[in-house]
């Protein structure tokens, strides 16, 4: 999986297709886009107008938690939505296979306990989803399946399972970006002793109110730091995520601003900026907006 990946969230089909044609030409080698992102068809339309072969892309996208449709809630049901979305993923990016799908977000019960085992048709739910991504995957339709927004406890719900269930996630997608530390409620150690990959959404500090952060943006910390390198506070909040070892989630409809995101790797950060910006508490964040770190008691 490539360390910096091109983002769609918020751009409706055209702008994804032009963000997506000029994030191809400036050099990205990966993807991401989700089905409730609603700009599929923007997306795969980039992808084929590129000229680039298919294996030379990694296409990312997502499939809903259960629950957003209040018919999900059944566990069945929450099987069979899960797949439907699966093969629309597909149809829609007009793709035969993706790199990588993940669940966007546990079932929207875990936002409201949060916990995924709070109760015991949360981890149903759980298990239902995550059955029907390892079919998808074996079929060959997607050569990676993870999550978003999990939390300990939705692990929990899989490996208290049948044997059948307990291949966990390869890779969550999280929150994550300068003023959260290294380690932000234990996640990334947590993830590592469970050998699943951590992608970082939001590098930038995104609000509710989606702007990214005036901190990360225009704070004496990152805008010192990139006036050191002669690089953007934007390149020096992706340099920190990357530096860990964490690949990481841009966006932009700026040609001149995708080529500068990739432009991390003729630069390094010395140890003393490192050390800043670890130590740096601002803006703050939390891995997952669905559920708690804290490990719950399965019901």
């Amino acid at each position: 999986m490539p360390m910096v990946a091109a983002g769609s969230w918020q751009y409706n089909s055209s702008t994804a297709y032009s963000s997506i044609t000029s994030a191809l030409k400036a050099g990205f080698t990966m993807i991401d886009t989700a089905l409730d992102y609603h700009n599929q068809d923007g997306v795969g339309k980039a992808i084929a107008e590129s000229g680039i072969p298919r294996e030379k892309i990694f296409v990312e996208t997502k499939v809903p938690g259960c629950g957003l449709d209040p018919s999900t809630m059944n566990v069945f049901n929450c099987y069979q939505a899960t797949k439907r979305d699966l093969e629309t993923d597909l149809k829609l990016l007009n793709l035969s296979y993706v790199d990588l799908v993940i669940v966007h977000f546990p079932p929207i019960s875990s936002m409201i306990t949060r916990s995924c085992n709070s109760w015991s048709g949360g981890c149903q739910m759980v298990r239902a989803q995550w059955k029907a991504m390892n079919e998808f995957y074996a079929e060959g339709k997607a050569r990676a399946i993870g999550v978003s927004n999990y939390c300990p406890s939705c692990y929990d719900c899989l490996e208290s399972s049948n044997p059948v269930m307990t291949r966990l996630p390869m890779v969550n997608q999280v929150q994550l970006h300068l003023g959260m530390g290294t380690d932000p409620e234990g996640f990334v150690s947590y993830h590592k002793a469970k050998g699943i990959q951590l992608q970082a959404y939001s590098v930038l500090g995104n609000s509710m109110t989606h702007h990214a952060s005036s901190e990360i943006l225009n704070g004496n910390l990152t805008t010192s730091i990139g006036k050191a390198h002669n690089k953007s506070s934007v390149q020096v909040a992706l340099k920190w995520v990357i530096s860990q070892g964490i690949p990481a989630v841009t966006k932009s409809s700026s040609s001149e601003h995708l080529k500068e995101d990739l432009d991390l790797w003729s630069w390094n950060l010395t140890t003393q900026e490192k050390q800043l910006m670890d130590a740096h508490r601002s803006p703050k964040g939390s891995p997952s907006f669905a559920c708690n770190a804290a490990e719950a008691v399965l019901v």
